[in-house]
């Protein structure tokens, strides 16, 4: 019988032919768990035990073998390298795993309001029950990036064999020193190479043109109804969600911010998120504010090209401002702004794609293609601005200096406060609250910023500032509503200001795909001027005080 050494949870459990010597190499200091010389005997009974919480295992060779402790967590050091496979298109499908169970949230959401609103008990229960599934899935997909990491270090005076609680034990072929980090998930952003997602977009477009061609040429045959119907969930699919990533790809190429996965997939889910107000305020509240005695295409022109702008753009801005942390500069704004309104998009498109599948595969294909190079841009363009403006303030000395200046009076506030109560804050032996020189608390520096004494500070370096590219936020937003505005009003009256014309069938169609041209280029042309404006920003280098 050949010696054999088999490890479980930690233990060491050596069988062997008694004929057999045992060899275990050895080195000073080594563990008396490892070093069966100097291991501890007892009588051999094959059972393990527990005294005083240490379990200790009896093996066939009569020698006591004690589990090792495991190594205890411990701050990771900043010169480590952790390597990561790359994967361009995981983006995407972590992307599609999150964007439908939100559509779901969405009406469900719906539901739930209109249940409360009622005091229906059945729309509550269903909603709120239906809810929970798709809202720990997405928790699930979303929760916090955190690893665990085991580090083995040689060291003559370590061990080979190293317990993990809950997990198999380790070995290592040397002695080594153990050490166990637990850090977050920092891996940069991949996309794709642009031309991939529109290669796939424009597959699927042409698929259904000749779909259509299909169906027109047999006389909507059952054999192209079953084709079609075969083709309809994944042109769906593609032709909701591929442009995103398309345009997203392009801004982050272009833009060449680093950028963390788990930031940009944040971005992205706020706006899916910001789209769930926007969506119970258009449906709900909106059409109570329309006078009831307007006809219906100027209640539709109210409620989509005046209602549906201010509120989708307010809803997309207040997404932004939870990221308020991670603005720094025109181009990072941007960038936020940019992934926010492709993530309202993307909800938003995933909606208007299925109800044109109903309309065949012409529909399909003209909804897809306006969508995805004109709406879902158009989407990301307006938001982007926003966001450029406030990444622009955040990332300014105007915004650090007034931040620093309002917690400089919190504390001389709280210092006044507490001296009220009888206690001496400030060691003046007097209990009139604050009465010294406020730069005993803050200072201005040789670069005119204001510091907090004893606080680590993030400033932007004043010769790295963009206080000249930045833009007004009030009329950043107030532009993004108009542009907003202007495209839902030209796709909603450009059929009826033909019939107002009185031109012919041919004329109407021609008429309206110049304007949609018109629109399509308009956005596209502005977004990727946009893109290449911030492209050349610089963002702030951040500096520590």
């Amino acid at each position: 019988m050949r010696s054999e050494t088999k490890y479980s949870a930690g233990f060491v459990e050596q069988h062997h032919d008694p004929a057999v010597p045992i060899c275990l190499p050895t080195s000073p200091g080594r563990r008396s768990d490892e070093d069966t010389d100097r291991a501890n005997w007892a009588p051999s009974d094959g059972r393990s035990e527990r005294r005083s919480g240490i379990m200790r295992w009896t093996g066939p060779d009569g020698k006591v073998h004690v589990a090792a402790p495991p190594a205890v967590v411990s701050p990771l050091d900043g010169n480590l390298i952790i390597s990561a496979v790359a994967d361009p298109w995981r983006i995407y499908g972590r992307m599609m795993m999150t964007v439908i169970p939100a559509f779901l949230l969405l009406y469900l959401a719906l539901l739930l309001t209109i249940g409360i609103l009622q005091w229906d008990p059945i729309l509550i229960i269903a909603g709120g029950t239906l809810s929970i599934p798709p809202v720990l899935f997405i928790l699930k997909l979303t929760r916090p990036p955190v690893f665990q990491l085991w580090r083995a270090t040689p060291n003559p005076a370590g061990t080979t064999l190293h317990n993990r609680p809950q997990m198999p034990a380790l070995t290592t072929p040397i002695p080594t020193n153990m050490s166990r980090h637990l850090a977050m998930d920092s891996t940069p952003i991949e996309f794709p190479p642009s031309w991939g997602p529109w290669a796939l977009f424009g597959g699927s477009v042409l698929i259904s043109l000749v779909l259509s061609l299909i169906m027109a040429g047999t006389n909507n045959s059952l054999l192209s109804f079953v084709i079609f119907g075969l083709m309809s969930v994944p042109l769906w699919l593609v032709g909701f969600s591929v442009p995103v990533l398309a345009w997203w790809s392009l801004a982050g190429r272009r833009l060449k911010l680093h950028i963390k996965r788990v930031e940009a997939e944040a971005w992205l889910i706020a706006g899916m998120m910001s789209a769930f107000p926007a969506f119970l305020l258009n449906s709900l509240l909106l059409p109570e504010l329309i006078p009831p005695g307007w006809d219906s295409f100027s209640h539709d022109l109210a409620t989509v090209a005046i209602g549906a702008p201010v509120i989708e753009e307010l809803s997309k801005a207040s997404a932004i401002l939870i990221f308020s942390t991670s603005l720094k500069g025109r181009s990072n704004g941007f960038m936020i702004g940019f992934s926010v309104g492709l993530g309202f998009g993307l909800i938003e498109n995933l909606q208007y794609i299925a109800v044109a599948l109903f309309g065949g595969p012409v529909d399909l294909a003209t909804t897809t293609l306006v969508r995805g190079v004109g709406s879902i841009p158009a989407h990301a363009l307006w938001t982007a601005i926003v966001g450029s403006a406030i990444g622009g303030y955040f990332g300014s000395k105007e915004m650090d200096t007034r931040t620093s200046r309002k917690i400089a009076d919190v504390q001389i506030h709280l210092i006044d406060k507490i001296e009220g109560l009888g206690f001496d804050l400030d060691g003046d032996g007097l209990l009139e609250g604050y009465r010294g020189d406020v730069s005993a608390i803050s200072n201005w520096n040789s670069d005119g910023h204001w510091t907090i004494k004893g606080t680590k500070q993030e400033v932007i370096d004043p010769k790295q500032d963009e206080n000249d590219g930045r833009r007004s936020i009030m009329i950043s937003l107030v532009a993004a509503m108009i542009g907003h505005s202007i495209w839902n009003a030209l796709s909603l009256s450009s059929i009826a200001i033909s019939s107002f014309l009185s031109l012919g069938d041919v004329a109407t169609i021609m008429f309206v795909l110049s304007v949609v041209c018109t629109m399509v280029t308009a956005v596209i042309v502005i977004t990727l001027k946009e893109i290449k404006n911030h492209s050349g920003a610089n963002s702030g280098k951040v500096i520590s005080k």
